[in-house]
């Protein structure tokens, strides 16, 4: 049974590059689909994981964040309902579903539990590979919408309750970003953020929520007020980060 994750960790390190790549939840204990799937994903810099059992996938679905989950029906009952599973969880509510199916008669039940995209065994190339090409830029926009990029600059804070104070940055996403401040912030409280990001002129006041901190200076802010003009600004320049970092 091939490892997909190391062989494609192996490849990038012998490129010299580090890929944030699309992470993909395969579940199957049948050898010849899992060397089928890993071989097209990885040629695609998808970094994929393995259960060989729906229960260890439940519970590596509740720790982990994936951008696609790749169920096959060897049972189709338990498929079925790790897919409504997942579909209940709101960290994979947007996730790519693609059933592995033993026959074209589970299509039907497989979208109505939440699968976005089907393939009936045996997996032919052709089909797969466009498949695969098909459901990777939706992977790339859920991954774009959790994607935490590390950036370390200066951000100036403040609220009506304090003056100006300076914190630096840990990372950024499109939905807020944490830091490192010496000044204590409680979780719940509202903090205006100047953002200034790397090779943009641009300075945005937004307002922020604390969401959570460890009493150790680190604090996580989420974006509440930002006006529209500056979401997409934030959308873009996260997006080509994460361009830059993908294979040729």
């Amino acid at each position: 049974m091939s490892d997909c994750s190391t062989v494609h960790a192996r490849n990038q390190i012998e490129r010299g590059t580090t890929v944030p790549g699309v992470r993909v939840l395969l579940v199957s204990g049948n050898i010849q689909t899992i060397d089928t799937l890993c071989h097209f994903m990885e040629l695609m810099a998808m970094h994929v994981e393995l259960c060989s059992d729906m229960g260890s996938a439940s519970r590596r679905l509740c720790h982990n964040k994936f951008e696609a989950v790749v169920v096959d029906f060897e049972d189709p009952s338990e498929a079925l309902e790790l897919i409504k599973t997942s579909r209940g969880m709101t960290s994979h509510k947007g996730a790519v579903v693609l059933a592995i199916l033993n026959r074209s008669s589970e299509m039907p039940d497989a979208f109505r539990a939440g699968a976005n995209f089907t393939l009936v065994k045996p997996l032919l190339p052709a089909i797969l590979s466009r498949t695969l090409r098909a459901a990777y830029p939706l992977m790339v926009r859920e991954r774009r919408r959790y994607y935490r990029y590390p950036l370390q600059i200066l951000i100036h804070l403040s609220s009506s309750s304090r003056a100006e104070f300076a914190a630096t940055s840990v990372d950024v996403s499109e939905g807020g970003m944490a830091l490192t401040s010496s000044v204590p912030l409680k979780v719940g409280e509202r903090i205006n953020l100047k953002l200034a990001l790397p090779g943009t002129k641009d300075t945005t006041t937004i307002s922020t929520e604390v969401c959570w901190n460890d009493n150790a200076g680190r604090v996580g802010l989420q974006f509440v007020g930002i006006p529209a003009t500056a979401v997409e600004r934030v959308k873009s320049w996260i997006a080509d980060r994460l361009e830059e970092c993908q294979p040729c």
